[in-house]
């Protein structure tokens, strides 16, 4: 086995133990219909971690002529952008509903800093990874990806402070159609 597939068979358990998190959460969700003040904000949240999840997953095979897994220590870089991945996924959605009412856009907004901070938490992550790697394997700086980053770091970061409504929707929807941008670019 080389090191490549010690990567992707971690990358696909952790990846799948979040899906069948978010899938779990999610059924309970439907399962206790009666009790589920549905709303929109924390759905789309949830199928949003989803794509990038599917993005991120599929995006695997272009590693795979990659040195960069020889190295132990973006090997551990990358195990704790998973254990941030796997924190946002079980955030998304309640694990469980009481037998008292639950509101989903309450919730959402109950745990939208914890959410957004570990999405900027992400950025920053990845970011350093991908920069200490152009760093020693050399290599130009895609300063539009920096730039991007960046915002999209800002973005998450004002979603974490802010309990605006219209804010939060407008944001989530933008990086839904990013993710389908990103993907029909390829």
């Amino acid at each position: 086995m080389s090191k490549y597939d010690i990567v992707v068979t971690l990358f696909t358990i952790v990846y799948g133990l979040a899906i069948t998190d978010l899938f779990l959460s999610f059924h309970k969700l439907i399962r206790s219909e009666k009790q589920v003040k549905w709303h929109w904000l924390p759905v789309l949240a949830a199928w949003y971690l989803f794509l990038v999840i599917l993005k991120n997953w599929w995006d695997l095979v272009s590693f795979q002529g990659s040195t960069d897994w020889m190295n132990i220590y973006f090997f551990l870089a990358y195990g704790h952008l998973l254990l941030l991945i796997f924190l946002l996924v079980s955030v998304a959605l309640p694990d469980e509903v009481q037998k008292k009412h639950l509101d989903l856009k309450e919730y959402y907004f109950r745990v939208s800093r914890y959410f957004w901070g570990l999405m900027g938490g992400v950025i920053v992550l990845s970011v350093a990874i991908a920069l200490i790697k152009k760093l020693q394997v050399g290599g130009p700086i895609h300063w539009t990806n920096a730039i991007g980053n960046g915002i999209f770091l800002i973005l998450t970061m004002i979603l974490a402070v802010s309990k605006r409504y219209w804010l939060h929707a407008s944001l989530l929807i933008f990086l839904v159609l990013e993710v389908f941008l990103e993907i029909a670019g390829r």
